[in-house]
């Protein structure tokens, strides 16, 4: 099931599917009570784009976590097709528009949120080691937890720039990656001092 030929194109489907059967009304919707953790295009196509991709690629990350963490799946190999195409993403979709006609914020790129979804994915692939023989109930709390510190870093950050610039989605990031560096290289010294056997 995490194979790229499979899961790319699953979510594919899903993105279309629920995007053209459940759209957003027409509209800049910041104005209209969306969280600003899923609110992005503020121009009348954009909303629909930035709400229902970030909603699929956290569903589709989430889904990947609870499988890699039943499957016995190794998180660094298995994923290195998925974390290529992602970077592959960003690469083809740097620019920022603003939204000058509206509130004059930045409107954000789907290399942006690319960005973001892959320091999330780290983190919790970073997290797996923890989950692979904990129960169900502890396995759906560390996924909210790591779902929620991903939320709270984002708000915690708008406190000194707006989202969707670069530096925020930067920030964002870096906040997700660190303690995925400090999990992996705990694992790491870990698996160094592990007896080696026959």
């Amino acid at each position: 099931m995490l194979r790229v030929y499979l899961l790319v194109p699953l979510a594919g489907v899903l993105l279309d599917v629920v995007g053209l059967h459940f759209p957003l009304p027409p509209g800049p919707l910041c104005d209209e009570g969306m969280v600003l953790f899923m609110e992005g295009g503020c121009d009348w196509g954009w909303s629909n784009v930035f709400f229902f991709s970030k909603g699929v690629l956290l569903l589709v990350l989430n889904v990947c976590f609870l499988v890699a963490a039943r499957g016995r799946v190794k998180p660094w190999p298995d994923f290195l097709p998925h974390l290529l195409l992602l970077t592959a993403v960003v690469a083809w979709n740097p620019h920022v528009e603003r939204c000058d006609s509206y509130y004059g914020h930045p409107n954000g790129s789907l290399a942006q949120m690319v960005v973001e979804g892959l320091a999330f994915a780290l983190l919790g692939m970073a997290l797996l080691g923890r989950a692979r023989e904990c129960s169900w109930r502890r396995l759906a709390v560390l996924a909210l937890a790591w779902n929620a510190f991903h939320v709270f870093m984002f708000y915690a950050w708008l406190a000194v720039t707006d989202h969707w610039t670069w530096l925020h989605t930067g920030l964002v990031a870096a906040s997700l990656l660190a303690p995925a560096v400090a999990l992996a290289g705990v694992d790491l010294a870990r698996a160094r001092r592990a007896p080696v056997t026959a």
